[in-house]
């Protein structure tokens, strides 16, 4: 008996436009119905699957109503008013946030480099530089962003500025990146790849590898297989995807994501005589 490998492949897509259906509010789960199902033969052997390409918009927010961390507090020296900044939804960068707060600052009546946020590279962390004297920024309040720039829950600086143009660093490293990578999970198969204890049906891991606001192209060069082997006979027609981070929690985009799952299996093949 000669053994023989086989392989097929199904792309599937969060898109309704491509039949996705039971769509989760916020994007990150899908299932499919197929006409047809995907299934080994009954005979089959070493049936296993594997993610070979995926895209995924790097687009989860990083400040959002739900994270609690879309204020940010400033006070002016100038009229002695404390100022909040209630920031959209959104993935920021050091340089996106800066905008945003200058833009709603010009929109209160204030001038738009009150404060300005930049990013130092050598320490990872976020220098505050202020224009007014009297003026400092007030992490101390309910829903503030200081979490993702870095600061304790204190004024900074701690007393107000004396100097026009006066810097403040942030206590430690901006955290910008609030998730590490991205985890798609299926039950279409019966193996996973663990994360240390736990096995929650994840077929793939997609490292961020694009620039904030842009797609994800997954192609790994030795993609990981996992078992299948309950495709074999019968199969299955119908499939629940979801996108997670990388500690399990629903990965909301607000875009669609596919992928490509690679089928590998193997049959005993009788050899033909030569007569």
């Amino acid at each position: 008996m000669l053994q023989s490998k086989r392989q097929f492949s199904h792309i599937f897509s969060s898109a309704t436009e491509n039949s996705a259906i039971n769509k989760s509010d916020d994007g990150s789960v899908f299932s499919v119905q197929l006409d047809y199902p995907i299934a080994f033969p009954g005979d089959s052997f070493d049936c296993t699957g594997e993610v070979v390409s995926a895209s995924v918009w790097n687009t989860v927010p990083n400040i959002s109503i739900a994270l609690g961390n879309n204020k940010f507090y400033i006070f002016n020296g100038g009229d002695i008013t404390l100022h909040t900044v209630t920031l959209p939804n959104g993935l920021y960068s050091v340089s996106s946030l800066n905008s945003q707060i200058s833009k709603t600052l010009v929109n209160q009546g204030l001038p738009s480099d009150l404060v300005i946020l930049t990013g130092n590279q050598s320490t990872q962390r976020v220098v505050l530089t202020f224009s007014a004297i009297g003026s400092y920024a007030d992490f101390t309040g309910a829903n503030s962003c200081r979490g993702l720039l870095g600061f304790d829950s204190r004024n900074a600086p701690l007393a107000p500025t004396t100097l026009v143009g006066q810097s403040e660093d942030g206590d430690a490293e901006a955290r910008f990146n609030n998730i590490e990578s991205f985890l798609i999970k299926t039950d279409l198969v019966n193996g996973n790849i663990p994360t240390n204890k736990d096995e929650s049906q994840t077929v793939c891991l997609i490292p961020i590898t694009s620039s904030t606001g842009d797609q994800i192209i997954f192609n790994p060069t030795n993609a990981t297989r996992v078992d299948a082997d309950n495709l074999r006979g019968l199969g299955r027609s119908y499939a629940t995807f979801r996108l997670t981070d990388e500690k399990g929690r629903p990965a909301s985009t607000g875009e669609d994501y596919s992928l490509q799952i690679l089928f590998r299996y193997s049959v005993f093949q009788k050899p033909i005589l030569n007569r």
